[in-house]
């Protein structure tokens, strides 16, 4: 389970690894069901991530896209 404060590495293969494949981050919330069942997360990057013409420092995906570390 995870919790706000916990250290994870974004680790799915789907379309947004391009982007977000092996970056580390903290989790800042955490929703147990979202809308369509499932549980979210935001995490703040250690380190910004380039994400088409900006920096990504916050996003929010679903939690499974995420292993703790």
């Amino acid at each position: 389970l995870m919790k706000i404060g916990d250290v994870v590495m974004f680790t799915s293969k789907c379309s947004y690894s391009k982007w977000f494949f092996g970056r580390v981050g903290i989790i800042t919330s955490y929703r147990k069901e979202a809308s369509d069942g499932y549980p979210y997360c935001s995490v703040e990057w250690m380190h910004p991530v380039p994400y088409f013409h900006s920096l990504a420092t916050v996003s929010s995906f679903r939690a499974d896209k995420f292993e703790g570390l």
